[in-house]
């Protein structure tokens, strides 16, 4: 018998919410080769993915967030209220023919801005209801923030229609139900931190010199930290001979690309827009915004790197970079004090040194497997991945 799993994903300006969900759809997928996955996603950056069998894709109209509760359309002299609506029956309409059994919303409880109360009301309210299950990663913001927009989407009445809240991350480096005070609203289970699929990941090749690799997930908002990198670049190989390549990502808009590749122009820097997958086999050390999956891909290769977490709209990289320095596994510097003296100092430290992310402070990367267990109705193990309070501890396991 075919199961159908519908999910949400929300993520107008990077990779990591789209990568995320696809890595928890082929743990999905492996379990239960019969499952039927579509993702309604409006990331832009769909087609820099692979297809993959047994998933399919919907693109909604994408939307960005501006401010901590502020939107706007992609499409210039759009209005955003009118997308939101457009949206909003595309997903019920969806959810209507699909009829899944399953439905996983990644990261926002009710949708922007609300966008999926109609899916949420239709589903807890009819006679054959599909599981709910809500995908939270570590960090989303200030506590202050989440609890000021959560209360005034009423998200907190609909988390207690989920089956489980299911946390990307570990207790022990940030407690997300305490901080965002999702007890006693929801059933949360600790799932790890979501890594890259071990099926992707490649063996390194020895290199003659080392390579730095600077990233920034989709690269919307890379081009500050890569053009600051282009003007020290030249102080740093004063003290140490290496190569470097700048991964754009499919967002960063086309006049910051071609200013990218004239300030790069006779020096030993290769300008690319491509998964990072392949290249961070091969980096000696890596150069990145903090973005979850980011992170996340460092660690699983156990590269040394310096984050420069985003300025804002929302304070999540910031905090999420403090917690990973506090624990021995990145290198921090504040976008603050990005000027390009300083990334030379930085930089110049980071490859002069032997420092790899401490082994003993890597938390746990197999948060995919614990991910699509839950929601395919396996049992949850004790410790990290058991469940936390909540209403329905009941629903968990099936």
């Amino acid at each position: 018998m075919v199961t159908r799993l519908l999910v949400y994903s929300q993520d107008g300006l990077g990779l990591g919410h789209l990568r995320r969900t696809r890595n928890i759809a082929q743990e999905v997928l492996s379990r239960e080769p019969l499952t039927d996955i579509l993702i309604m996603a409006d990331s832009p950056a769909g087609p820099f993915f692979p297809t993959l069998p047994g998933i399919r894709y919907l693109k909604l109209p994408t939307i960005i967030k501006t401010d901590k509760a502020s939107w706007r359309a992609s499409t210039p002299f759009v209005n955003v209220k009118d997308v939101l609506n457009r949206r909003s029956r595309m997903i019920i309409d969806i959810f209507r023919q699909f009829k899944p059994d399953l439905v996983l919303v990644d990261h926002m409880p009710v949708g922007a801005l609300g966008e999926l109360k109609p899916l949420l009301d239709s589903a807890m309210a009819g006679p054959a209801r599909p599981k709910l299950f809500l995908g939270l990663r570590d960090v989303l913001d200030s506590p202050k923030v989440i609890s000021k927009v959560w209360r005034e989407l009423d998200a907190f009445h609909y988390l207690q229609g989920y089956d489980a809240v299911l946390i990307y991350g570990c207790r022990e480096l940030y407690d997300t139900v305490s901080a965002y005070q999702l007890t006693p609203n929801c059933q949360a289970v600790y799932c790890h931190y979501v890594g890259p699929s071990e099926r992707v990941r490649l063996t390194p090749r020895p290199l003659e010199e080392p390579l730095l690799l600077v990233m920034g997930g989709g690269g919307a908002d890379l081009f500050p930290l890569a053009s600051s990198f282009l003007e020290a670049l030249r102080f740093v190989r004063r003290q140490v001979q290496f190569r470097a390549v700048i991964l754009t990502g499919p967002n960063m808009p086309l006049a910051e690309r071609q200013a990218l590749t004239a300030q790069a122009a006779g020096q030993p820097v290769d300008i690319r827009c491509e998964d990072a997958t392949s290249w961070l086999g091969q980096a000696s050390a890596v150069l990145t915004m903090a973005g979850y999956n980011s992170l996340c891909e460092v660690l699983a290769w156990r590269k040394k790197a310096l984050v420069v977490p985003r300025a804002g709209p929302s304070a999540e990289q910031r905090i999420r970079s403090r917690l990973f320095s506090e624990r021995r596994l990145i290198r921090m510097l504040d976008p603050d004090d990005l000027t390009p003296w300083r990334l030379a100092h930085e930089v110049s430290g980071l490859l002069t040194t032997n420092e790899v992310p401490d082994p003993s402070n890597i938390p746990l990367l197999d948060g995919a497997q614990k991910a699509a267990n839950v929601i395919l109705g396996g049992p949850v193990s004790a410790g990290e991945g058991a469940p936390v309070g909540g209403l329905a501890a009941q629903s968990i396991g099936g």
